[in-house]
């Protein structure tokens, strides 16, 4: 398997910040975040097809579900996930846009970048990295007003994180939150923008991952959260993050490693 990238994944209740050095391209793919990418020693780039140009930033933004492409050749990167029905989510899409990836301004990522990078290559803690991706994006949100997201929805986003490991339904969720199963569906699908099944399938991938990165064989990730097998996993990857799980390097500084006997 060809390494794609060498560095640390961090997950956190709501998103992941994924920092290291990328080498091979990453096909094409699309998931259910919105995404911060930062080019930390150089430019990266990114395209919406496999036909369209390649577009340079030193920091883009790419809106939950769109379809896109990424190469970094060589160069260090931070790519920071948000869940898009978050009030930080909502902020970075009213902000940003829904549609396309466009360039944040550099005169606003340049102290976050630069803070991200020597606080990775100096070996800082997870605690420490998350919450710098976290400054960076409440940063960028800015000040933008959004409305509320409808209060099942979080309810019901809380009640499946809660049960990725087992059988999940439609109905259990929507018995939850106290609504139909089909004014549920519909109401999901209008404040998310992704199905019920889709959404799910999200929420397992991220959990097997934060598994699989944290120590967890990928066989037991998968079973863990609901894959069929670790193949299955891997192909869910591919399609939502462009890469396969074994193609990313964990490369944690040996004073956090855990001790061993």
């Amino acid at each position: 398997m060809q390494v794609m990238g060498i560095g640390r994944v961090i997950f956190w209740a709501g998103g992941s910040l994924w920092i290291g050095q990328s080498f091979a391209p990453v096909e094409s793919h699309s998931h259910h975040a919105v995404q911060i990418a930062i080019g930390l020693n150089d430019r990266v780039q990114f395209r919406m097809s496999d036909a369209g140009p390649w577009d340079t930033f030193e920091a883009a933004f790419i809106p939950a579900d769109v379809v896109h492409m990424f190469q970094a050749p060589g160069r260090m990167v931070a790519h920071l996930f948000c869940e898009p029905e978050s009030a930080l989510g909502r902020s970075l899409i009213a902000r940003f846009g829904r549609c396309q990836i466009v360039g944040v301004p550099s005169a606003e990522i340049a102290q976050y970048a630069s803070a991200l990078h020597s606080a990775f290559e100096h070996g800082a803690a997870d605690e420490e990295l998350e919450e710098m991706a976290l400054d960076t994006l409440y940063a960028l949100s800015g000040s933008v007003s959004v409305s509320s997201v409808d209060p099942r929805i979080p309810r019901a986003t809380e009640f499946i994180a809660a049960r990725l490991s087992g059988p999940l339904s439609l109905a259990d969720v929507a018995r939850h939150v106290g609504l139909s199963p089909g004014r549920f569906r519909h109401i999901f699908v209008e404040e998310t923008g992704i199905s019920f099944r889709a959404f799910v399938l999200w929420a397992r991938l991220n959990r097997a991952l934060e598994l699989g990165f944290g120590g967890t064989s990928w066989t037991d990730a998968a079973y863990a959260t609901s894959f069929a097998d670790s193949a299955h996993l891997s192909r869910t990857m591919r399609r939502m993050y462009g890469l396969a799980p074994s193609s990313v390097r964990q490369d944690v500084p040996a004073a956090l490693r855990p001790m061993t006997a």
